[in-house]
């Protein structure tokens, strides 16, 4: 444990200290009831800030996937963020059976058309976390129908 952690476990075990000073009535034990239970309740509180603060840095955004907003993102800045919409779209299979062209009424022209290999890629953003990482939407076809949607993610 560094000093800046240890100083901020200190600061918790006094403010904890000074709660249950308060709520103890007993005057024999109320001072070592309050030492004990602060040193052992605050580097468990200043653990789980920590954990709560790292997941919520690391876990990647997810929203409902909405057409309308995808095609507006992908002509501006906000089309970094079109990632979010990703697994939902893969979880509801809103594009499993489509043709080519439902396709491209609801994602808009791919980046990238493969003709050989029959698929379309879609640029849909970079998240950062505790690096950068780049996804694409990958939309493959068979018969002019959609049959498999991939989220792929290349960390830098």
């Amino acid at each position: 444990m560094d000093s800046s952690a240890f100083l901020i476990v200190l600061i918790l075990a006094v403010v904890i200290f000074g709660i249950l000073w308060s709520v103890f009535k007993n005057r024999k034990k109320r001072l070592l009831k309050s030492i004990l239970l602060a040193v052992f309740i605050s580097p468990v509180i200043y653990f789980l800030i920590i954990s709560i603060l790292i997941f919520n840095m690391t876990r990647e955004k997810n929203r409902d996937f909405d057409s309308a907003v995808w095609r507006l993102n992908t002509k501006t800045e906000k089309g970094t963020d079109n990632y979010e919409m990703i697994d939902d779209l893969i979880d509801r299979e809103l594009l499993i059976d489509k043709d080519s062209s439902e396709v491209k009424e609801k994602l808009g022209s791919p980046e990238i058309r493969d003709k050989k290999r029959n698929i379309w890629q879609y640029y849909a953003g970079t998240s950062s976390s505790f690096g950068f990482t780049d996804h694409q939407l990958i939309v493959k076809f068979a018969n002019n129908k959609v049959i498999m949607l991939k989220h792929i993610r290349q960390q830098d």
